[in-house]
């Protein structure tokens, strides 16, 4: 599924237009988006937790001269950890 799709599904399930269901999915995603940028975490109660994690610099190796050193550079990455709730929902039995 994908963001069209979804908010389709939001606005047939909620009965409303699709650009206010698209408008309701891009506030939530923003939201997200903002909470993380400042460094704190979003969690959903059975869903899960939206975090960032931090990569340290490091030393690494050019795969197109192995033998020339490269600095790969800091980065913050966004993490998700689903909830006990959404695992048992997807669980295969």
């Amino acid at each position: 599924m994908n963001k069209l799709q979804l908010t389709e599904q939001l606005a047939a399930k909620l009965s409303i237009t699709h650009s206010e269901a698209e408008r309701m999915l891009n506030t939530l995603i923003n939201l997200i988006y903002e909470t993380l940028r400042t460094g704190d975490k979003v969690n959903i109660s059975g869903f899960g937790q939206f975090s960032v994690s931090h990569r340290a610099s490091r030393i690494g190796v050019n795969p197109r001269n192995p033998s020339q050193k490269i600095t790969i550079p800091e980065l913050n990455t966004p993490k998700f950890k689903a909830g006990e709730a959404f695992k048992a929902a997807i669980k295969l039995r």
